[in-house]
């Protein structure tokens, strides 16, 4: 005959149950854990509407960047594309961060 431990066999069917409710829980709420959440192109400026506080906002803007960046803009009316850029200190760096839409 085959001995069973029931304590186990109670153990695995606790666990067994737990999994299958947070399964159901994060179906319901719609929880994807794995799902990619958006665009990384979401999460860059326009520096053609930025003011000067979200500028500074971006990694290696600072104030001066900044106010270089918007007389810029207010000069040429409204950038085609971020190279035009390319001049300003740390371009290279903060490129990444930047987006021109019109």
């Amino acid at each position: 005959m085959i001995k069973i431990d029931s304590q186990l066999l109670d153990l695995q069917k606790n666990a067994l149950s737990i999994i299958l409710m947070l399964y159901i829980l994060f179906n319901i709420l719609n929880l994807d854990l794995f799902k990619k959440k958006g665009n990384i192109e979401d999460l860059k400026v326009d520096i053609n509407k930025a003011d000067i506080e979200e500028l500074e906002k971006i990694p290696y803007i600072g104030e001066k960047t900044a106010i270089k960046i918007i007389e810029r803009r207010e000069e040429l009316g409204y950038y085609k594309n971020i190279n035009e850029l390319s001049d300003i200190r740390n371009f290279k760096k903060f490129k990444y961060f930047i987006k021109v839409e019109k």
